[in-house]
């Protein structure tokens, strides 16, 4: 019991009919026709059904699962659904046809008429999306092809001369119509048309879909591959670097910044807080701060750490927008002792997470507070836990601007580097 694909027993279309084909299980020639402007012959045997490529990569694939029970249901009950053709091709019941074929169930089948493969392909589609089993991508991609080629119909048709009763009737729009048909709305029609343009261009979102691969999810490992990519070429680039001079000269850039800026107590009048100890280095302005060359640095995908005091923290948000980043949240360091101030006393230290393009965390279990001893490193050293915290969350390769020490797997920049 065979079927004949479209790529099986192809004769030219100028070519002279034949009289007689040699086929397994056939009785003659019983049909032929053009399909896209090629001939095929099938054979006599039950509905001499063709399998038509292009419409069978219209029908999702149905996980494992699905498929297994309804072969269970076939060979227990029978084909009780009759498989759908348009002249010999099969467009409906391509699972069940196979199920029947393999273990030579019989079926019966049902023709219907239409005007073109077109339409064909639109029918098909508008009956996968009545499936209550498609995946949420496999209903946009179908969603979409039907607006694309709605629309390319209707485009066609510019140019037609229309009666007066015609001009004057309102048309409704094809994102209004198939919206109303599936119960959406019409952006999402529209945003389902470019989808289904993408996934047509791109075989690993067709393959991602066969697989009921979340599309987005594929989309984000694919940018995290390339991310990597232009990490490790930095890496190289870094490790070549001893100076900072030289990591200007090479080009590299860093997936993750951190910087504890030298402020100038100046800019919040603190000059004269009783009790506060002077730093042992050079300070910078506001206006020096946001001239540092944090955007030559940072990748096109890139996290900042900004450490931040409770009376600096507007300076901080303008730094950020400045630099290149969006602010996105807020990391608090509870320190054990409370220290200097003129209304309370502070006992934390804030780090500014920004974020330069779309690069993710490492990981998603981390707060936004963290209690640690200070650092050995005198006045203005951070605690050596933080590190860790930023390896574990962002990717390098790493620097840290205004350094107070060396670290392994960072590069250093700054008076104290």
């Amino acid at each position: 019991m065979e079927s004949l694909t479209l790529e099986q027993y192809i004769i030219e279309p100028d070519g002279p009919e034949p009289t007689n084909l040699s086929l397994p299980h056939a009785i003659g020639l019983v049909r032929w026709g053009s399909h896209g402007g090629r001939v095929f012959y099938a054979e006599n045997y039950m509905t001499n059904i063709i399998i038509d490529p292009e419409f069978k990569a219209l029908i999702p694939p149905l996980a494992p699962e699905e498929l297994a029970q309804l072969e269970a249901n076939i060979i227990k009950d029978g084909c009780r659904d009759p498989l759908v053709v348009w002249q010999g091709v099969l467009i409906d019941g391509h699972n069940r046809h196979d199920i029947c074929t393999r273990n030579g169930i019989e079926f019966q089948t049902v023709e219907m008429e239409f005007d073109d493969r077109e339409s064909v392909m639109d029918w098909m589609d508008a009956n996968q999306l009545g499936r209550r089993n498609l995946s949420p991508d496999a209903f946009k991609l179908a969603l979409g092809r039907r607006y694309n080629r709605t629309k390319k119909a209707a485009h066609g048709r510019e140019g037609r001369t229309f009666s007066e009763d015609q001009i004057d009737t309102p048309k409704e729009s094809t994102a209004a119509k198939l919206a109303k048909e599936h119960s959406v709305s019409e952006a999402t029609v529209k945003r389902a048309g470019k989808f289904a343009d993408e996934v047509a261009a791109r075989p690993e979102l067709q393959k991602a879909i066969a697989e009921r691969k979340p599309v987005l999810q594929v989309n984000r490992e694919m940018k995290e591959e390339r991310r990597e990519e232009r990490r490790e070429e930095n890496r190289v680039k870094v490790a070549e670097a001893t100076t900072p001079e030289e990591i200007a000269e090479v080009g590299a850039k860093f997936a993750t910044i951190m910087i504890d800026p030298p402020w100038d107590w100046g800019d919040e009048g603190d000059q004269d807080q009783l009790g506060r100890a002077r730093p042992d280095y050079a300070t910078m302005s506001k206006e020096q701060l946001l001239a540092l060359p944090i955007p030559d640095l940072a990748d096109d995908d890139c996290h900042i750490y900004l450490w931040i005091t409770n009376r600096s923290l507007p300076k901080g948000f303008a730094l950020l927008e400045k630099w290149g980043f969006r602010y996105i949240t807020a990391l608090t360091w509870a320190k054990p002792h409370f220290g200097m101030g003129n209304y309370f006393r502070g006992q934390t230290e804030h780090i500014l997470f920004g974020v330069k393009g779309s690069q993710p965390l490492k990981r998603k279990d981390v707060g936004t507070l963290f209690e640690a001893a200070r650092g050995k490193g005198g006045h203005s050293s951070k605690p050596p836990e933080f590190y860790n915290l930023v390896e574990s969350c962002s990717p390098g390769p790493y620097i840290e601007m205004f350094s107070r020490s060396e670290r392994k797997g960072w590069k250093t920049w700054g008076e104290n580097a």
